[in-house]
């Protein structure tokens, strides 16, 4: 059987001590970096990422009026790069929020696994969080998943991808987007 190694971040939400010291590596190569929490960092991220959700619904809701070259294609594959985007100024804007700077996608997902995850004893209580830590280990997957359908939608030589795929990273990227949200406004 050829079994599909779990990504990095599926193994941060299993293993806190592996996240831990993934975490201090990224802060020791400065990978990630704390800061001084930005209001306004964090307000022009989740402005992005709402504009980023905006035109990827756009690109799903008019895809018969966008020009096309060959009869059978279709442009899902930028939705779902469009929707990763969304979330990921999103996470940006959480990030500066709570006082972190991440160089890289994968940084930004171990900050969140960090700050969400690493201060809980169990995964139930990551639901019973009441500050601004709040995203929940379904989110955190919601997001991961996402990177993963961007990066085969971005480098797949395919221009042929499935509506419901688009359609349940866009549904992704919504709740994400307003979750994240909710969590500024506290």
């Amino acid at each position: 059987m050829n079994e599909e190694r779990p990504k990095k971040w599926q193994i941060w939400l299993e293993n806190s001590k592996t996240l831990n010291r993934d975490f201090k590596k990224y802060i020791r190569q400065h990978i990630v970096r704390k800061i001084e929490s930005s209001t306004s960092l964090s307000k022009i991220h989740l402005d992005k990422s709402y504009h980023n959700l905006d035109f990827a619904n756009f690109t799903v809701q008019n895809q018969t009026n966008i020009n096309k070259r060959i009869d059978d294609e279709t442009y899902y594959d930028w939705v779902i790069v469009i929707a990763y985007y969304a979330m990921y100024h999103a996470a940006m804007a959480l990030l500066y929020k709570i006082g972190y700077k991440a160089g890289t996608h994968l940084a930004t997902i171990c900050v969140l696994c960090k700050e969400c995850l690493g201060k809980t004893l169990e995964k139930k209580d990551i639901e019973n969080i009441s500050t601004i830590l709040e995203l929940s280990e379904e989110e955190i997957k919601e997001m991961g998943r996402a990177k993963e359908r961007r990066e085969k939608a971005s480098y797949s030589g395919s221009v042929s991808f499935e509506k419901h795929l688009a359609e349940m990273t866009l549904d992704d990227a919504r709740k994400f987007i307003n979750k994240v949200a909710d969590i500024l406004e506290k």
